[in-house]
């Protein structure tokens, strides 16, 4: 599977006074790591073209009669996401995000099967000053898989409640809503581009999909309307954090709390640090893989060490040792993949090829005769695909999978993290991290751990 593509969909202004906001945003997006689509009418596309290197939509069927421009209707944009399967962040072309290429993938796997919005920031120039808008959103996180939600519509960019249909159409479907609202998403104060007659017209619009609106016409019905919708979303919806909790205090706080037993397996102890601090939470028996000989965790009554590499096949592999990095002897970093992208990405050399033993998740449920197996800690250096085929059985009845990905290919044919989670049907993700993934197997969700 090819590294995923997040797309920007917009609608660029062709106005002259608004090149510099939105050459602005389309930077930040790109800072983001997106594709940017504009969906413009073609009598505006070449215009457009022009002053902005972007890809382009043509959308012939506009709001011209209604509106007085050519004003993009939502559901072209949703429709272009369902055709392509596709995760899309639909935002106003003058929205200037501040995000990171991984924490704008943590917001979209976080939201998967739902839809994240973003609350945004107005000022005068300075985002410094930048102060909360509590009324309109801009920006909405979504996979392309869900879009059939939602009907066809007039609903435009640059008009009211469009903003408000696409959260409440997620509620009340039953699919989780979730809300960035630290300063992530900036906007330039401009003056009101819509008027009252629009906003009336577009509640209407809202009420026809929804029927939120019932026999109530005027203007104040139509904002206690919006009010209440805002409500509705506000209410189910989760507020994600600027910054993911350390891994270890998530499993130290999902774990401490209750002294029954539970097991844990941890693949790849390297020299022991986190075994050490697993094996101290309360009711549990930890089962340690590692490999590598020259890595000697220390030994606790309540660990298992097993001096094996966790694969796809029960037998014996050749496994690449790390070398040197950062000055010293590195055996953080062998494996039973050959290096790729790693060479580059980090300072680390490898060496000579060994022959380890290698287990499977199964044989190791077999062997032991688990039950539940509560955590799986995988630090294996881009095995983490042979580790599920290999462990099929085992995941099933797994409640938490921590374990590494990479998007980039560290190691030879290292699986993708959507690779992983499609090969993990039946797992979420819970946090995301750079190089990181928490996976949260659904069968346990209403239980407690």
């Amino acid at each position: 599977m090819p590294k995923e593509l997040l797309f920007a969909l917009t609608s660029l202004s062709p106005s002259q006074d608004r090149v510099a906001p939105q050459k602005t945003s389309i930077r930040s997006w790109r800072d983001a790591g997106m594709q940017v689509w504009s969906f413009n009418h073609p009598s505006e596309i070449a215009k457009v073209a022009k002053l902005y290197d972007v890809n382009f939509c043509p959308v012939t069927k506009t709001s011209i009669t209604t509106f007085g421009g050519h004003y993009i209707p939502i559901s072209a944009m949703l429709d272009w996401a369902r055709e392509r399967d596709a995760p899309v962040l639909i935002l106003n072309s003058d929205i200037e995000l501040q995000l990171s290429p991984w924490e704008l993938k943590r917001m979209r796997w976080l939201s998967a099967g739902g839809l994240c919005y973003f609350v945004r920031y107005n000022h005068d120039g300075d985002r410094a000053y930048a102060s909360r808008e509590p009324y309109g959103i801009d920006a909405f996180l979504l996979h392309g898989r869900d879009c059939r939600l939602f009907s066809e519509s007039s609903l435009c960019m640059g008009q009211p409640f469009w903003d408000y249909w696409l959260p409440y159409t997620m509620a009340v479907h039953g699919r989780p809503i979730f809300s960035v609202e630290f300063p992530a998403a900036f906007h330039r104060n401009h003056p009101r581009q819509w008027s009252w007659e629009n906003y009336v017209r577009c509640a209407q619009e809202f009420d026809r999909l929804t029927g939120a609106l019932g026999t109530r016409q005027a203007v104040d019905a139509c904002t206690a309307m919006s009010k209440e919708a805002r409500e509705l979303f506000d209410r189910e919806g989760v507020k994600l954090q600027l910054r993911p909790a350390e891994i270890r205090h998530w499993v130290e706080a999902t774990f401490q709390k209750s002294e029954c037993d539970k097991t844990f397996i941890e693949l790849g102890a390297h020299c022991g640090t986190d075994t050490e601090w697993m094996a101290r939470l309360p009711g549990v028996r930890l089962h340690s893989f590692e490999p590598d000989p020259r890595n000697n965790p220390p030994q606790f009554p309540n660990v298992v060490l097993h001096r094996a590499a966790i694969s796809d096949r029960d037998g014996v592999s050749p496994f690449v040792l790390s070398k040197q990095g950062w000055g010293r002897e590195w055996t953080h970093s062998s494996s039973l993949k050959a290096p790729r992208n790693h060479l580059t990405r980090y300072p680390v050399t490898f060496g000579e090829s060994i022959e380890v033993r290698t287990r499977t998740l199964d044989s190791l449920w077999t062997e032991q005769g688990l039950s539940t197996i509560d955590f799986i800690w995988a630090d294996i250096q881009g095995a983490e695909a042979e580790m599920i085929r290999g462990g099929r059985q085992a995941l099933e009845h797994t409640r938490y999978l921590f374990t590494e990905y990479s998007d980039d290919e560290l190691y030879e044919n290292q699986a993708t993290l959507g690779e992983i989670v499609e090969m993990l049907p039946g797992f979420r993700v819970v946090e995301l991290w750079p190089d990181d993934v928490l996976l949260e197997n659904q069968r346990f969700r209403s239980r407690v751990a």
